[in-house]
């Protein structure tokens, strides 16, 4: 049996290609590939065994398993170990895998961003990509949230190769803004609004449906997926941030952003979220929650639920040495902001209050929006 390194030799190079997605049968993202050392071999399987649809079916698989040569037996004898291989083994006769290829017309890119050394031509393709959403600082895999840290790179490489100089005759920056070139048909194609006053810097990507408020912000590297969703006037949506589908983040408001250390998870806001005015948050807020107006969401802070009397755990992003504890809202839930007694009951320590109850039961909406806090 011939070896994995000598199975690559045989089968095309896929150097242009910056990242793969891999997706099953419902269309659930369950990998993330990117093209940088260690991940290229797996690149170059998948794209090979793939039909001319990004199909692979379990005949493909099978295929995929014998060039990945003697990694098989220790995928088999060590679960875990090789997550991406491990598609391959447990694929059934019905089941399907579907891949998307993001390419860019230099070999290599993602190698050059993760060591700061692309050229500043480099760069810019990088940051186009970033433009358009093909590449993003987080990615929702399994179910699970990732970080995607060559996001990082390319933003950091990107600072090391553009100097300050004059833009739109009055700033002066590293940093264009988005819609600097745009014509009136890149603004109809697009479907975004863009208010005036508002600044989105490139390497930002908006999806169709978003409105962007005045006096509104959103730094390089931030991904909003739109279909709904309302950046309210002077809002800051800070890099690589990231905001999902039909979410109303409000006047003022501001969610953390990241540049460093490259591996941290970003800050998130899921699917339907509602944030109400000058409102401060970071880590992750699940889907469909509500954060009522002037909840300060810090890293650190107390996320107490009343449903079960006890704190919500962060979450934890592990980036070298270094833990991060990023705090999380569950999903459907009511967020406001106030206060917890001591433990000797000589002060208060403040805190995030998860109100009792799921909004999507109905009684509970009729409850809070009675009590009129919630954030329409």
């Amino acid at each position: 049996m011939k070896t994995f390194a000598e199975n690559l030799k045989s089968i095309p190079s896929t150097k242009k290609t910056v990242l793969l997605r891999l997706y099953n049968e419902r269309n659930d993202l369950v990998s993330v590939i990117p093209n940088i050392p260690g991940r290229q071999g797996s690149i170059q399987v998948f794209q090979h065994i793939a039909d001319k649809k990004g199909g692979i079916n379990q005949e493909a698989a099978k295929e995929g398993l014998r060039l990945f040569g003697e990694h098989v037996e220790d995928a088999q004898k060590n679960p875990g170990k090789h997550k991406k291989l491990e598609l391959l083994l447990g694929l059934k006769k019905r089941q399907s895998l579907r891949i998307e290829i993001v390419e860019s017309s230099f070999s290599d890119l993602l190698t050059n961003l993760e060591g700061q050394k692309a050229s500043a031509s480099e760069c810019e393709v990088f940051i186009d990509l970033l433009n358009q959403g093909k590449v993003r600082a987080a990615e929702k895999v399994k179910g699970v949230w990732e970080p995607q840290p060559y996001t990082i790179d390319g933003v950091l490489n990107y600072f090391g190769t553009h100097g300050n100089e004059r833009m739109e005759g009055k700033y002066w920056d590293k940093i264009p803004l988005k819609t600097a070139n745009f014509t009136e048909e890149d603004f109809e194609q697009g479907g975004v609004r863009y208010a005036p006053g508002c600044m989105v810097r490139t390497g930002a990507y908006i999806g169709p449906k978003t409105v962007v408020m005045n006096l509104a912000f959103v730094n390089i590297g931030a991904y909003i997926a739109g279909e709904g969703c309302m950046i309210d006037g002077g809002a800051r949506v800070a890099s690589c941030a990231q905001i999902g589908k039909n979410v109303k983040f409000g006047a003022g408001s501001g969610i953390e952003g990241i540049l460093e250390p490259a591996g941290r998870l970003a800050s998130i806001v899921e699917d339907h979220v509602k944030i109400g005015a000058m409102c401060e948050v970071t880590g992750i807020i699940g889907e469909g929650s509500v954060i009522a107006s002037g909840v300060i969401m810090a890293s650190g802070k107390k996320i107490y639920d009343e449903d079960t009397g006890d704190f919500v755990p962060p979450l934890e992003c592990v980036v070298g040495d270094t833990k991060f504890l990023l705090p999380v809202i569950p999903p459907y839930r009511l967020a406001v902001g106030g206060s917890l007694p001591s433990k000797k009951g000589k002060h208060n320590t403040d805190a995030v209050i998860l109100k009792a109850g799921d909004l999507r039961d109905s009684a509970t909406m009729r409850h809070f929006t009675k009590q009129g806090i919630l954030y329409g």
